[in-house]
């Protein structure tokens, strides 16, 4: 790996690196917003947490669909935007690499819905182990 640049400020959507405490709960791809003195920090929350509201609109709450992961906001929201064109339900979404609870849910759909047992991974991490239970249960990842 190179080293890394140091910005004074960043525009538009460029990738960046943030080293900061208590980062466990932060949503890679999110807004990230600066608090000064005088903000609201519950707007700016809501603000951020809106990103995440829209993106869960689209998921079908019949419990129908296939599984959809990626490793940022920005490309689920491009992956469930394509699914949508495309009348492709979507039943849970993911941001994170594929675990066995992700197939064990993706799983479901094979009594349900066997053409929707399907983990569309983008960009995210599957390991061996994972490989092994996806392919004893039936679930297809792409």
């Amino acid at each position: 790996k190179g080293e890394y640049l140091h910005h004074k400020t960043i525009r538009a959507a460029q990738g960046i690196k943030i080293a900061a405490p208590d980062l466990d709960g932060a949503l890679p791809g999110s807004s990230l917003l600066a608090a000064g003195p005088d903000d609201d920090i519950d707007e700016l929350k809501r603000e951020v947490m809106s990103d995440l509201h829209s993106i869960i609109e689209d998921v079908d709450r019949s419990g129908r669909g296939v599984y959809v992961q990626s490793s940022t906001l920005g490309s689920l929201e491009a992956l469930l935007s394509f699914l949508k064109k495309s009348e492709i339900p979507v039943f849970n979404i993911y941001i994170g690499p594929v675990y066995r609870k992700d197939v064990m849910k993706a799983s479901v759909m094979l009594e349900q819905a066997p053409e929707f047992a399907v983990i569309l991974a983008f960009d995210v991490r599957v390991t061996s182990e994972v490989q092994l239970e996806v392919d004893e249960l039936g679930v297809k990842i792409f």
